[in-house]
């Protein structure tokens, strides 16, 4: 590399430094600002701000550490939270899962050649097709079935020449070269129908028809017509398939489930595609790879409605148990490393405890520690409930805002009554919303002379690496009510927190929010 070359490499990698650091500055600087001129400042509780709702830490009696909160009625209907009563029920469990159908192994046959010979003829020529025990599936010529043959038709000719008159010692022979020569011919696998045919047959019988011993679906043709084959060699294999496997493979948890002669529902995707059958047989190892042990279920299949290689649905029904704690399985907040529920303790307090379930019914768990029967528990609305003490510590506006933007919490004396509204009432993330504030004393006469400050807040997310945002407005005194203009910096929800003041002195705080989209 020359050095010019050099100069401009080290001059394109200093360009591309500078152009990093300049992109990164201002893409922070808007990601902050969120497009416009909004103040970032740290959180600092103001004087005299409401405390209401909160959080705070709480130990249980196993000693880990648990979150509550406190919300107040707006707050608890806003998130549509739900409690019901902790008590004690039946549980019926179903385990399900996805299985697939098999050839049965026990079902299985193989048609073989009891001798050497050359098939002529093959009546069963494809896999699929079906066959009866008995019939006829393929010819074979053998030189020693035909030769066994003919010495048995000759033994028999020879037998009836021998009239009433012969010699006891001369009858006796022939009957003896009859059987043996019948015994060859059973040895090698010839029914006696087949024997007798070649006893009755008035020539000699060329090729030998091979039966099939069972009944089934032929999954393999291993011969051709033609092919020369030798005794003992399999020419089909045959399924009977009335009677299928279905199996499972279950994770270790699951398999403490299920018993020798369980039934089991099967569904699969047909008109009518379900029916039963029952666990025949739980495998004693479990795969190290898979960490699941097969489970075969036994299935009748008369119409063969069932075919190997389909996958169906499989439902294993199981009692739980009578009379157990449980807890439904909405009100569980599963982290992944631990089970939280929220139990309601009154007055808008909400503990969060951790707690050692059970294997899961179909629509609750039953409880092995951390409740108790007659505990208030939410149902709904526990994972936003969670969601906020995990991210921020506090209710925000991650509980999403309210439509009617004048209500909110408020901590005045009673005889101070706010009322806020904006317009408009959305406001677009980076542009500016007008809003009205209108402080009222308990006579019903507005307060005109109160310095009234409002700010946009958007609580920090440490999760996601971002501070704080506060977009403060100061408003001022129309006649009517007061009023200003606050910058909204992004999108999303923004608690709006008023202060009012009059000499130096808090008159009350107001809480409410803001959607901005």
């Amino acid at each position: 590399m020359t050095k010019r070359e050099k100069q401009f490499v080290l001059s394109g990698m200093l360009g591309g430094i500078i152009l990093t650091v300049v992109l990164y500055g201002v893409s922070y600087r808007l990601h902050v600002n969120g497009g416009g001129d909004a103040d970032v400042i740290p959180h600092a509780q103001a004087q005299g701000a409401e405390s209401f709702p909160s959080t705070k830490e709480a130990t249980n009696s196993d000693g880990e550490t648990v979150s509550t909160i406190q919300l107040g009625r707006q707050e608890e209907q806003q998130i549509g939270l739900e409690t019901t009563v902790l008590g004690r029920r039946d549980l019926r469990q179903t385990l399900k899962t996805v299985a697939q159908v098999e050839q049965p192994e026990t079902e299985l046959a193989s048609v073989s050649a009891r001798v050497s010979g050359r098939i002529d003829k093959l009546f069963v020529d494809f896999t699929g097709q079906p066959v009866r025990r008995g019939q006829e599936i393929a010819l074979i010529y053998s030189p020693e079935i035909f030769s066994t043959a003919e010495e048995y038709r000759l033994a028999l000719e020879s037998r009836k020449r021998l009239d009433a008159g012969a010699e006891p010692q001369a009858i006796g022979g022939a009957d003896d070269l009859v059987s043996a020569a019948r015994r060859r011919l059973e040895l090698w696998g010839l029914t006696p129908q087949q024997i007798d045919g070649i006893a009755s047959s008035p020539k000699p019988q060329v090729d030998l028809p091979i039966v099939s011993p069972a009944n089934g679906i032929v999954m393999e043709r291993k011969v051709t017509e033609g092919q020369y084959v030798s005794a003992g060699e399999s020419l089909y294999t045959l399924s009977d398939l009335s009677t299928v496997w279905v199996k499972v493979e279950l994770y270790q948890p699951d398999v403490a489930m299920i018993r020798i002669g369980q039934p089991a529902e099967i569904k699969w995707e047909a008109p009518n595609g379900s029916t039963h059958g029952r666990v025949a047989f739980v495998d004693p190892t479990v795969n190290v790879q898979t960490r699941t042990a097969s489970v075969r279920i036994q299935v009748p299949n008369p119409r063969m409605r069932l075919r190997p290689g389909m996958f169906v649905d499989v439902s294993f029904p199981a009692s739980e148990g009578s009379s157990v704690l449980a807890v439904p399985k909405s009100a569980v907040v599963d982290t992944g490393t631990r089970k939280i529920v929220y139990v309601s303790t009154g007055n808008g307090n909400f503990e969060g405890k951790e707690v050692r379930l059970g294997q899961s019914s179909d629509q609750y768990y039953p409880v092995l520690a951390g409740l108790r029967a007659g505990d208030h528990v939410v149902t709904q609305g526990n994972f936003l409930i969670d969601s906020q003490t995990r991210i921020t510590g506090g209710m925000t506006g991650l509980f999403g805002g309210s439509k009617q933007y004048e209500s909110g919490e408020s901590s005045a004396p009673s005889a101070l009554q706010f009322r806020f509204t904006a317009d408009p009432a959305t406001p677009k993330g980076g542009t500016s919303t007008t809003v009205h504030v209108t402080l009222v004393e308990a006579s019903g006469k507005p307060i005109s002379d109160a310095e009234v400050k409002l700010a946009l807040v958007m609580p920090a997310m440490p999760a996601m690496n971002m501070p704080e945002m506060r977009s403060p407005a100061d408003l001022s005194w129309d006649g009517t009510q007061y009023a200003g203009t606050a910058k909204v910096p992004s999108s999303g929800t923004w608690n709006v927190e008023i202060e009012a003041r009059r000499n130096g002195q808090l008159l009350g705080t107001y809480r409410s929010r803001l959607l901005a989209q």
